[in-house]
């Protein structure tokens, strides 16, 4: 049988894995050094393992924040006019996001951070063919990690403003969640790339976990990892280049598949917007957009 274990800790989605051993006398040393709230996993294999989960201990709730134009204004001030126009409409889309599913529970998992909204923009291969540019657009903005939650439902959703911004009529597939056509074609999208994020920001943890014999790491909503799939000898730097660019062709490969899907082959070859396109398009072309259509 497998040797499994999660990546968040089962009862608290907000504590994720930051050191295993099979000693839990060094574990205890781990969490005394630790200034973040901790929690303690033993896993009863053969050979036991012990995990450190580390987190926050309050979640909020998305729809205690009111996300109105001071509350975005004051966070935003400091951003290159593209940098806030973004961030402007992924706030928005976050908003219709919580709005259509205000039946579920949507937590916030971490703060706003709109610099790397900035960060991302700077990261687009700008006037490259338009898979390029759309894909590097949601590879980026999922990357970055910007929004306390949403980050690839609002990643796909500029994905389609950039395709949008040199094709007025493209016509986005369905990528609702809440139908056969997400979970046919869609969501497995979705797992990898959560997959490469997760590698990516811990192979040293992995690693340090393959080593200890474990096969799978489990994240929240059942996603697993084969740790064998995954380079992880490397320095973290390395695995953060690495892993981003095999991110980034990942979404541009998903740009292709909604072009193809969207039967819109014509598109594959066109050029990509500049930056000034895409922020225009974004801040004249979205005015009368209802954006809870797209959740």
């Amino acid at each position: 049988m497998a040797r499994l274990v999660f990546y968040h800790h089962p009862q608290a989605e907000n504590f994720s894995l930051k050191f295993s051993s099979a000693s839990v006398t060094e574990l205890r040393s781990q969490q005394e050094q630790s200034d973040e709230s901790t929690k303690l996993i033993g896993y009863p294999f053969d050979t036991p393992v012990y995990v450190l989960y580390e987190g926050d201990s309050e979640i909020e709730s998305a729809h205690d924040i009111d996300f109105d134009k001071e509350w975005l204004s004051e966070r935003i001030s400091d951003l290159p006019r593209a940098g806030q126009v973004v961030a402007f409409r992924l706030v928005e889309l976050l908003e219709a996001a919580v709005e259509v599913r205000e039946a579920d529970e949507f937590r916030l998992y971490k703060e706003f951070e709109p610099l790397k909204i900035q960060q991302a923009l700077d990261h687009v291969s700008w006037g490259a063919p338009l898979p390029n540019v759309a894909g590097e657009v949601m590879s980026n903005l999922i990357l970055r990690h910007s929004l306390p939650n949403a980050n690839h439902r609002t990643g796909i959703a500029m994905l389609q403003f950039c395709i949008e911004s040199v094709e007025l009529d493209f016509e986005m597939p369905r990528t609702h969640v809440d139908d056969d056509t997400w979970r046919e074609w869609v969501d497995p999208y979705i797992v990898d790339s959560k997959r490469l994020i997760t590698v990516r920001r811990n192979n040293l943890r992995f690693k340090q976990l393959e080593e200890l014999d474990v096969d799978l790491v489990e994240r929240k909503d059942g996603i697993q990892i084969r740790l064998a799939e995954f380079e992880l000898d490397m320095h973290w730097r390395d695995a953060l280049s690495e892993y981003a660019r095999q991110h980034e062709s990942h979404c541009t490969d998903f740009a292709q598949a909604v072009l193809k899907r969207a039967e819109r082959d014509d598109l594959l070859d066109r050029q990509g917007p500049t930056k000034q396109e895409f922020i225009t398009y974004l801040e004249d072309g979205l005015v009368e957009r209802d954006f809870r259509e797209m959740f």
